[in-house]
């Protein structure tokens, strides 16, 4: 059983900062679920393009509002508590913020740490 928390994690190589997030990782591939599980933190008044080329992505958001566009056919999605989009294809997309964000992110393949995002957008290969 794995049992971790927020406040704990904090100051840990399991927290993550970029440019554009905060990400808190509870679970990570040498934690042998199969999958990554972060809590990610997003300022208000931001755009981030991203593309994952070797993972899923599925985002769950807890709180704030923004949205999410579809590169490929220019949809464009609201995002507010309780929203769910998963990244089944590969998806080229644009994240914005219009409030702060908080969103559960699981990845398939697992992260394995203190990966950030790569200038296309997406993490390196496992």
């Amino acid at each position: 059983m794995i049992i971790r928390n927020l406040k704990s994690l904090a100051g840990t190589d399991r927290r993550v900062e970029s440019h554009s997030s905060k990400s808190t990782r509870f679970l990570l591939a040498d934690d042998g679920m199969g999958y990554s599980l972060n809590l990610t933190e997003i300022e208000a008044g931001l755009e981030i393009e991203m593309r994952y080329d070797h993972h899923f992505e599925t985002v769950y958001c807890i709180s704030g509002t923004g949205s999410i566009e579809n590169m490929a056919t220019s949809e464009i999605h609201h995002i507010g508590p309780g929203t769910l989009y998963a990244l089944d294809k590969h998806d080229h997309h644009i994240l914005r913020s219009e409030t702060r964000l908080e969103l559960v992110c699981v990845f398939n393949p697992a992260l394995k740490g203190t990966e950030i995002r790569e200038p296309r957008g997406g993490y390196p290969p496992p």
